[in-house]
């Protein structure tokens, strides 16, 4: 990994280390081929109609904010795909169900999709508790699934052969974090929300900074919902070169101004989930200088990627009071450009060819940054059916989010949980 702002600069050797990173995938990428040619019939609808896609939306609940954007972008994208022909020449029709961010409500939004909608993929809810619950119903209903959440099981032990995430991991967010704050000090802290989210940044932080022979000093856990944060800041060693913190909502606001109230020792890193939908410029000056490690920047004026406008253009953000969120809605819209691609490459007709779709992800494909791949080049691993990508640091600055470098991710940044390609479908 390294730092650049212009990804471009590298593009044709960036494409040769991704593929050669993948290992032991040109047998699984010839059984693809082969598989295609029994492969003739259609599935969830005949054979030259529409392609169904679901969308397990977050609409209500505590991650309604993921879900207002994911759904507002795919529908515009899906009309834009649609104006262009659709897919192969086929129109596509996107259902949309509220999971309501609850993990029982996520499987029932499942089956009602691929049953009573007829999709025949399904991209998945934000919320990592949805996509674990769905994981083996994927499996069971057969039907390939895209899942948003960020856990690092859901590509690991809680993954399947039916599961493929072009989102990013918490332990990849956290290798992008480590990379860049290591550079302000080996001696860390970690600040956590003490459930699932905050559990996995501290573990996969630490795990990264003892990788590059740094020292976590202490993590310290915060309970959901909890504002004030003064008796939690006085227990940061002194000695603290990087602050990191995994906190949500009031936590995390809290965090910001209490934490330069109190001259917390530490430059202070984070994970943009920690203040997706927050305005920063009521953030006040306690903010100042936080940085956070995002898939893109919320301010995406100096961002090299061609797509990058029309992300903006498909989101709208000057149509609502929502706050943009740029660091995740891509990844929603990507979804739907992997599976234009798998269905295109595979001449995918209908369910009885999901089997060679899935293999066709399993062969490690890898794309530049373009109009349908905004967020910049990535890959997948064929293994455990994980993508990766490049990622960029956002600093508060004057009130607002500001990219202050992107960085480049040329090989897989952590090792496999799961090697889901060996498991039978």
């Amino acid at each position: 990994m390294s730092d650049s702002h212009n990804p471009s600069e590298r593009d044709s050797d960036r494409t040769v280390t991704r593929r050669s990173a993948m290992k032991g995938l040109t047998a699984v990428a010839g059984a693809g081929t082969i598989a295609l040619a029994g492969c003739t019939s259609g599935g969830g609808g005949e054979s030259g109609g529409p392609i169904k896609i679901g969308l397990q939306a977050d609409l209500t609940g505590a991650l309604s904010i993921y879900g207002f954007w994911h759904r507002r972008v795919l529908e515009n994208y899906v009309d834009s795909v649609n104006e262009d022909g659709g897919i192969d020449g086929r129109e596509v029709e996107l259902a949309v169900e509220d999971t309501e961010t609850d993990a029982e409500t996520g499987g029932q939004v499942f089956r009602r999709l691929v049953q009573q909608e007829g999709v025949d993929f399904v991209i998945g809810s934000q919320s990592s508790g949805v996509s674990i619950a769905t994981n083996p119903l994927a499996k069971q209903m057969q039907v390939p699934y895209f899942p948003l959440g960020e856990a690092p099981s859901i590509t690991g032990e809680d993954g399947n052969r039916w599961v493929v995430r072009n989102n990013h991991s918490t332990e990849h967010a956290a290798e992008i974090a480590v990379e860049h704050g290591i550079e302000s000090g080996s001696q860390w802290t970690i600040i956590y929300q003490d459930y699932a989210f905050g559990q996995q940044y501290r573990d996969a932080v630490t795990a990264a900074v003892e990788r590059r022979d740094g020292e976590v000093l202490e993590s310290i856990g915060v309970p959901v919902g909890e504002s004030d944060l003064n008796s939690y800041l006085n227990s940061v060693p002194e000695d603290t070169e990087v602050l990191f913190n995994a906190l949500i909502g009031a936590s995390s606001l809290g965090f910001l101004q209490q934490s330069a109230d109190l001259g917390t020792p530490g430059q202070r890193l984070g994970a943009i989930a920690s203040i997706e939908g927050v305005d920063v410029s009521d953030t006040g000056e306690g903010a100042e200088g936080a940085e956070y490690v995002t898939m893109l920047p919320r301010d995406t004026s100096g961002v090299d990627v061609d797509g990058v406008g029309r992300l903006r253009e498909m989101a709208n953000p000057s149509g609502t009071d929502n706050i943009y969120l740029g660091g995740h809605i891509s990844a929603s819209y990507e979804s739907l450009s992997w599976i234009e691609d798998a269905v295109t490459e595979t001449e995918w007709a209908g369910s009885d060819d999901n089997q060679a779709l899935i293999e066709w992800f399993e062969g490690g494909p890898s794309v530049e940054g373009s109009e349908r791949y905004p967020q910049g080049p990535k890959f997948f691993r064929g293994e455990d059916h994980q993508a990766f990508m490049d990622m960029h640091i956002e600093r508060i600055e004057g009130g607002s989010l500001t990219d202050v470098k992107r960085v480049e991710v040329d090989e897989p940044t952590f090792e496999a949980r799961a090697d889901l390609a060996g498991q039978e479908f």
